[in-house]
């Protein structure tokens, strides 16, 4: 600028000193009044023009000042255009800046201004893109603290949003525009102010949507976070991981954004499963140490032979950590959708998660996770476990045991689930179509409890978080069980194959690697911390509320729980599905089988597990399904302190004992384990013959633990007492009913295993004769896959057999005169001398193959367990006498045979020599009752009984068939079929018919035989 410009400046001489240059026009003349009126205005515009200098960098004045910035983009061309004007206003700052964002090499613009040092704004300066440069401008506006006048600051802010939301509207106006990298690297370097900017951009782009909406405007931004995402995101990048959640939590918590982001996730109705995954959303939940795909690629545990279990537990910690980063802050978005009330938000993102748990509600079914190709069609395992996280987060406000917000979860929910989807969202109903098997069915004779005209969020929340924790955690646990399994059943193969290599023993190492590798990732995403934390939260709150909705239809206040429970079963248990109650025990298994450290210090959010336990296991009218209610009773095995952990707490000990000693429903536990050993046999419903004893070997183990025990060995005394009062009860009383079953497992159970053992020996005789080596391979390797499945049967089977035993072997120590009543005794005295014949007499040769230890078969112990059930029930003549008289297996030598074993295996010397005693007596009364046989031997065919053909003692007439049995005969058919035996006509005790005239001739035909002897 030159001196004629200067003196032409009308306010020149107001400003301008001998020191300073003249930076600003001044009037040349003006009135004597007006001068101080001039001079303030003076003062203000080259305040503002300072100002808007600092914080947009742009000058018309070339002239160098050094309180200025130190650089500047020298606007040429609007100089020019505004007649060699050299400052700034609020009226030409919109031109002004418009010019700016448009220069295509700003840095070409750039002059000195000043010789002060400002490295910030020198940098800043030739800012090349416009977005960037727009952001700087009002990050360098919010630092101003004292504005010219009270609007400027709003003015400037308008100027920037405005120029901003133009980018964003019309890109194509700025060839230098890059939204998504121009939005990454700004939120990237300063995401707080940069949340303010963008969301005051969003507002301006919203109030003017015509010119594009909200949505089309960060579409750009949403694309290039996505392709980001579902190219190369994983665990191991795990800075970028959350660099792309901290953006995702930028749209979510403010309400326009919200809106846009969760309408850029939408699909159409009908999409499948995996489409989800696809979905920017869905692609941040899928980042997981479990791949998307069964066959990988896996990013964890390579090799995993190569690393010891402490490499391995290193692993695993440092997935749990990003994993559980990762799940709080999708927590946070999913919270910041849902929490904007007032816009479309809320309900998009309910509608949205009610969707994707229905279009992948086939992963809870057995033949997609049985074909991979189907199961690919739906999302992967780490997508629906971190969307479970995220929902168990959401509940966790509320989900806690006795908090009086779970009392708002309303037990009708699942009924409103169908219907027409938009009349069930105008009822807060996002699921759909839950038409899941309820706990019990409904009848026409039960009223139908009302359903809400609307649902709440929590309820809402709650059923989503459970049927999502079914589709994910329960089927991730199903794989880990099966993938534990196939590894077991590998490792037996290599050890078969060492001795062969080859490629067929590479190969089935190799598939053991992968195996490993696979367990070992699925089992990392399932430990998690505190993940598990809040699932042992949510379940325990839950079974709590299911005790509520089972027990009481008051719902102001949880209701404690008694015994005995009411006959009354509220109707709100017919609209609860089955999987809530199958989501608490699989969660419980899982941590006993994997965890059981988070039940070591749980106190006293067990005691409502226990309560849960005891109110279902038992109920048949509030649990219907039978095959969940022996899944209790292994959960409440789970519930008793460990016997061989590596080193719990005494206090965790303690307290997991107090649960069987102290609990307000302890007293019960023998009487509903009893309960559901006979429902299993009883029920109906299918439940195959070797699952069943998969279901009662934990009630074994209960049961031995609670014997210990005091109050419970009385409380299963008393139901011994009750079923010998009630022995011929119409409905057979519970504890009659479970020894007879006991007794058929002991039989049939034991009579396998040792007919498995004699195959089993005569397999590995051929071996040794060489038989199989004149096989053909393939003849060879079938007869080798029928012998290894031929020795699992008869592990199992020996297994089993010996703890049904050893339980009665327990029982029989404090419960006598029930096993000797005439309904049980023969059976029982018919079983004990049956095996201990094929134990300890000649066919035993049978039984030795090479190594008892491969099949769990021990004789020893076995003769042991049995000799000891002689000895408890000895002292009682009517169990002696039955053990006498029977004919097929009963010896002397027998019991001399038992004591030789006795002796060789060191058993107490007091047991032996009241076993020789129980012997004797057996013998002296065998003499006595070979008299008697001998006397009844030519009896009349009408005394004897129609289906066991021995002398009848109190005959009985069956009212349909017309067949005469004795009554104990027929009680013991009756326990295990209420059939008529000759024709399957219904019989109970009650219709049987004494024969009295047949008892009279009877007892006079024996009196005439005794007098004739």
């Amino acid at each position: 600028m030159d001196n004629h410009g200067l003196n032409n400046n009308p306010f020149a001489t107001l400003t301008r000193n001998s020191e300073q240059p003249l930076k600003k026009p001044i009037p040349e003349t003006c009135s004597p009044g007006s001068s101080d009126k001039v001079a303030q205005e003076a003062k203000r515009v080259t305040e503002v023009d300072s100002l808007l200098e600092r914080v947009f960098l742009l000058t018309l004045d070339k002239e160098p000042f050094h309180e200025r910035v130190p650089k500047c983009v020298y606007l040429k061309e609007l100089h020019e255009g505004l007649d060699q004007q050299t400052w700034i206003g609020t009226s030409t700052l919109d031109q002004a800046l418009f010019e700016r964002i448009m220069l295509d090499s700003p840095v070409d613009h750039v002059i000195m201004t000043s010789r002060r040092s400002d490295p910030q704004s020198a940098r800043d300066v030739a800012e090349p893109d416009p977005l960037c440069y727009l952001f700087q401008c009002y990050s360098r506006l919010s630092q101003q603290q004292t504005p010219v006048t009270p609007d400027l600051k709003d003015v400037c802010q308008s100027a920037i949003i405005r120029n901003a939301k133009l980018g964003f509207q019309h890109p194509e106006l700025f060839p230098s525009l890059n939204i998504p990298g121009q939005f990454t690297s700004i939120f990237t370097n300063s995401p707080e102010i940069a949340t303010e900017f963008f969301h005051k951009v969003a507002e301006a782009i919203d109030g003017e949507k015509e010119e594009g909406t909200v949505l089309e405007c960060f579409r750009p931004v949403l694309d290039s976070l996505k392709g980001s995402v579902s190219d190369d995101l994983s665990l191991s990048r795990s800075s970028h991981v959350f660099q792309c959640l901290n953006i995702l939590l930028f749209f979510a918590q403010n309400s326009l954004l919200a809106e846009a982001l969760i309408r850029y996730n939408e699909l159409p109705a009908g999409s499948p499963g995996r489409g989800y995954e696809m979905t920017l959303l869905g692609a941040i939940l899928s980042i997981s140490c479990v791949p998307k795909l069964e066959a990988g690629p896996y990013e964890f545990f390579d090799q995993p032979s190569r690393y010891s279990k402490q490499e391995h537990d290193i692993t695993e910690s440092n997935i749990h950590q990003p994993l559980e980063g990762l799940s709080e802050r999708m927590h946070q978005v999913f919270y910041s959708l849902l929490k904007h009330k007032g816009g479309e938000s809320r309900q998009r993102t309910l509608t949205w998660l009610g969707q994707c748990l229905h279009a992948n509600r086939d992963r809870a079914k057995l033949w997609s996770n049985q074909n991979p190709l189907l199961f690919n069609m739906l999302c992967s395992d780490g997508f629906a476990l971190n969307l479970c996280t995220v929902l168990l987060r959401l509940c966790q406000p509320f989900a806690q045991p006795e908090s009086v917000k779970m009392l708002k979860v309303h037990p009708t929910y699942c009924v409103a689930t169908l219907g027409d989807p938009n009349q069930r969202r105008d009822r807060g109903v996002h699921l759909t179509d839950l038409s899941h098997t309820p706990l019990i069915p409904g009848s026409d004779q039960q009223v139908a409890p009302a359903v809400e005209t609307s649902y709440n969020f929590m309820t809402d929340i709650y059923y989503m978080c459970h049927y999502s924790f079914s589709l994910s955690f329960c089927v991730m646990h199903e794989k880990l069980l099966k993938l534990n399994q196939q590894l077991h059943r590998m490792q037996g193969i290599i050890q078969d194959v060492s001795h062969m290599p080859g490629p067929e023993a590479e190969r089935i190492k190799d598939q053991m690697e992968k195996g490993m590798t696979r367990l070992l990732c699925v089992k990392a995403a399932l430990t998690q911390s505190q993940m598990l934390e809040l699932c042992f939260d949510f379940v325990i709150a839950s079974a709590r509320w299911l005790i509520q909705v089972a027990t009481s239809s008051d719902f102001s206040r949880f209701q404690p729980v008694t015994f005995p429970l009411s006959k009354t079963v509220p109707a709100a248990l017919t609209c609860v599905p089955e999987f809530i109650a199958e989501n608490i025990i699989d969660f419980l298994l899982f941590v006993r089988r994997f965890k059981d450290n988070l039940l070591h210090f749980a106190g006293e959010k067990l005691e409502h597990m226990m309560s849960f336990v005891l109110v279902f296991m038992g109920s048949p009218n509030r649990m219907n399904n039978p095959h969940m209610r022996a899944k209790l009773a292994e959960a409440l095995e789970f519930l008793k302190p460990p016997e061989n952990a590596s080193s719990p707490s005494a206090i965790a000990v303690s307290e997991r004992e107090a649960l069987f000693r102290r609990h307000p429903l302890a007293a019960h536990v023998g009487e509903t384990l009893l309960h559901v050993f006979v429902s299993i046999e009883m029920t109906g419903q299918g439940v195959e013959f070797e699952q069943k004893f998969n279901y009662r070997r934990p009630m074994y183990g209960v049961l031995q633990y609670v014997w210990s025990m005091k109050l419970h060995r009385d409380a299963l005394k008393r139901l011994a007492t009750d079923a010998e009062v009630h022995i011929e009860a119409t409905d057979p009383p519970l504890f009659l009913r479970f020894i007879n079953l006991l007794m058929n497992d002991a039989i049939f159970l034991l009579d396998e295993a040792l007919s498995y053992m004699t195959q089993i020996k005569e397999k590995q005789e051929e071996q040794e004769r060489g038989d199989w080596e004149r096989l053909s391979p393939a003849q060879r390797g079938e007869m080798e896959n029928e012998f290894h499945h031929l020795s699992m049967l008869a592990r199992f089977h020996n297994i089993m057999g010996s703890e049904t035993i050893q339980c009665l072997e327990m029982l029989t120590k404090e419960i006598k005169t029930i096993f000797c009543h005439p309904m049980i005794v023969d059976r029982m005295a018919a079983m004990l001398n049956y095996f201990l014949l094929h134990l300890v007499g000649p066919k035993k040769k049978n039984l030795k193959v090479k190594d008892f230890n491969e099949f769990e078969f021990k004789p020893q112990q076995l003769v042991c367990n049995i000799s000891s059930i002689y000895v408890n029930l000895g002292d009682t003549d009517a169990f002696c006498v039955a053990v006498s008289r029977d004919g097929r297996s009963y010896s002397q030598s027998l019991f001399e045979l038992a004591e030789v074993v006795l002796n060789k295996i060191y058993a107490p010397v007091e047991k032996i020599e009241h076993f020789k005693r129980v012997a004797a007596h057996i013998q002296t009364l065998s003499v006595q009752q070979q008299s008697e046989d001998d006397l009844m031997a030519d009896a009349p065919e009408e005394f004897l009984d129609a289906i066991m053909g021995t002398l009848m003692r109190d005959p009985v007439t069956l009212p349909s068939s017309g067949q005469t049995v004795d009554r104990s005969t027929i009680a013991r058919h009756i326990l295990s079929d209420q059939n008529d035996p000759f024709n399957r006509q219904p019989l109970s005790m009650d219709m049987v018919v004494p024969a009295t005239d047949l008892r009279q001739r009877m007892e006079k035909w024996l009196q005439e035989k005794k007098q004739q002897h």
